[in-house]
């Protein structure tokens, strides 16, 4: 008999009585059952993950997995009640997962305490011919649940999305300012190297016009001498073809003197434009220093002012005691002879 029960416990018969019983929350699950079906739904809604994973979240893949989640869900929920009913518990514990840690902690140990002998819960009464399948309300039930999981999906695709996009958006900034200090520093160095570029073009242009002179003084020989026609044509059309490479090779040798000139044109202009604003902030030190100069003369002057305004302020004062003490000794000297004529 314990073989026989052995074997009647495995993911697959888990699973159908999970299945039987999705919306059926009176009877009783027992331990193994619970989580050898737990165990099933978690694989299948795994690979459907994996799904989406492997299409970039295409909409379709999406809305698959959460069709199945949505079964896997009400399979786990109604299972949970059950099987708190098998180890003698309320199905109100359930609401303890809304805690998000300690509450889930909880419920955990619950639902895994084993079967008891004093159970206040009745046996399972399931009718054989109920199923679930023929019940309206169940299905509008599973959609209900498969459009929450599907808008909970899609918010957390486009959270992920969003930060992406602001990761990328960093860097794009971040290449751009190494551009442009990548530019800046490639056009000093073609300043550096547009004069040997020219002395390169110059000697090119030479070497071609003198290509092109022997060319022309063999064409002359051939003219010269006496050859079959087929021969002569092709030997004209060999000419045209290195006639025709010659003025491909002057045209892109004048191509890069004209752009070597314009990187030496745009390098004179940034230094002229360095030496105006060098010379502006040479000019602007300068009329500083003019300014200060001059309100030091202007200070210098004003003291030597000040300091002959005190010397004749002095001597005004020394006059004006020596008057005071001759106008004394005049008054004295008139009461002396005053006196004396009294006498």
């Amino acid at each position: 008999m314990n073989n026989e029960e052995m074997e009647n416990h495995n993911l697959i018969t888990a699973f159908k009585k999970m299945w039987s019983n999705m919306f059926y929350i009176e009877g009783k699950t027992e331990r193994i059952d619970f989580w050898l079906g737990y165990v099933t739904i978690a694989i299948i809604n795994l690979l459907f993950f994996t799904l989406v994973l492997g299409t970039n979240g295409s909409l379709w893949s999406v809305i698959l997995y959460s069709i199945i989640s949505a079964f896997g869900l009400i399979m786990t929920f109604t299972a949970a009640i059950r099987r708190l009913h098998d180890a003698n518990f309320s199905a109100h514990f359930l609401w303890l997962l809304l805690i998000p840690i300690f509450g889930i902690i909880i419920v955990f140990i619950l639902l895994v305490t084993p079967k008891s002998d004093e159970n206040r819960h009745a046996p399972s009464t399931k009718p054989a011919g109920m199923k679930w399948e023929s019940n309206i309300l169940n299905w509008l039930i599973i959609i209900v649940t498969a459009l929450a999981l599907f808008g909970i999906n899609e918010l957390i695709s486009n959270a992920a999305n969003s930060s992406n996009n602001k990761i990328d958006v960093t860097n794009t900034s971040d290449n751009d300012d190494s551009s442009s200090s990548g530019s800046s520093s490639s056009s000093q160095s073609s300043s550096s190297s547009s004069e040997p570029s020219s002395e390169s073009s110059s000697s090119s242009d030479n070497s071609s016009s003198e290509d092109s002179n022997d060319k022309h003084n063999d064409e002359d020989d051939d003219d010269d001498n006496d050859q079959d026609q087929p021969d002569e044509n092709q030997d004209e059309d060999k000419d045209k073809n290195n006639d025709n490479q010659d003025n491909e090779d002057q045209n892109s040798a004048s191509e890069q003197s004209s752009s070597s000139e314009e990187s030496n044109k745009e390098n004179a202009d940034n230094h002229d434009d360095q030496d105006k604003s060098d010379d502006q902030s040479n000019n602007d030190e300068d009329k500083q220093d003019s300014n200060d100069q001059q309100k030091q003369e202007y200070n210098k002057q004003q003291d030597a002012q000040n300091n002959e305004q005190s010397t004749s302020n002095d001597d005004q004062n020394k006059q004006q005691s020596q008057n005071e003490s001759s106008n004394q000794q005049a008054n004295q000297n008139s009461n002396a002879s005053s006196s004396s004529s009294d006498k």
